[in-house]
């Protein structure tokens, strides 16, 4: 496949860029800052810019099998780098005929009956104040994409509410739910090269297009 990975620069970035590599797909790695990404192949290419200019989006996307975005904020401040960076993505992949779209979320935004009180508790009180404002903005990214179903930009996206992640290895055993009503148990922590293997492996699940899905060891 031809992928555009969004956010190529950071942590989860760079190990789907990797690991797609290494699948043998074809890569197009946006990034702010590309030279954080020292990985050299022949079916890599490179590309600086911002998923918030629209400009540079509109000349990225065209020509890929689907995008993957690994946006995320880089402070606590207010920021719209989920909702604006998937506008921008989800319009110029209308206009290219590009259909297949995977955000990343966080499960701090799952609270509901399903989640364990005790989690649902610490995720209320602290977890989700600490991070009010990114969280607000995931919150407005999963709300557009939903919407979106209904009108004629609808794409076959999937958002993944990830737990917290690490820098663990790549060991290809988590659980993952993608039925809001079935929460996952005490999700914990994942592994950035996990998730990326999730990614990687479920492009093509149908049953995970258009849905939020949840995933921890």
């Amino acid at each position: 496949m031809n992928l555009l990975v969004v956010g190529a620069a950071g942590g989860t970035g760079m190990r789907l860029v990797a690991q797609a590599l290494v699948a043998g797909h074809h890569v197009t790695a946006l990034a702010r800052d590309p030279g954080r990404i020292t990985t050299r192949h022949e079916n890599l290419r490179v590309v600086a810019g911002d998923a918030l200019d629209p400009d540079t989006i509109d000349a990225v996307v065209p020509g890929h099998t689907a995008v993957l975005s690994a946006l995320g904020a880089t402070t606590r401040s207010p920021t719209t780098v989920y909702s604006r960076g998937t506008a921008n993505l989800r319009r110029s992949m209308s206009a290219a005929g590009v259909r297949r779209l995977v955000c990343l979320s966080s499960g701090a935004l799952d609270t509901g009956a399903g989640v364990p009180a005790a989690q649902r508790l610490v995720t209320r009180l602290i977890v989700r104040p600490l991070h009010r404002h990114a969280y607000a903005d995931m919150h407005r990214m999963e709300q557009d994409l939903t919407e979106a179903d209904t009108r004629t930009d609808a794409l076959d996206w999937t958002v993944i509410r990830v737990p917290m992640l690490t820098n663990g290895p790549r060991t290809g055993t988590y659980r993952y739910s993608p039925d809001e009503t079935r929460p996952l148990d005490r999700p914990t922590r994942l592994s950035r090269a996990d998730l990326a293997d999730f990614i990687l492996g479920h492009v093509d699940d149908r049953e995970t297009f258009a849905c939020r899905v949840a995933i921890s060891y």
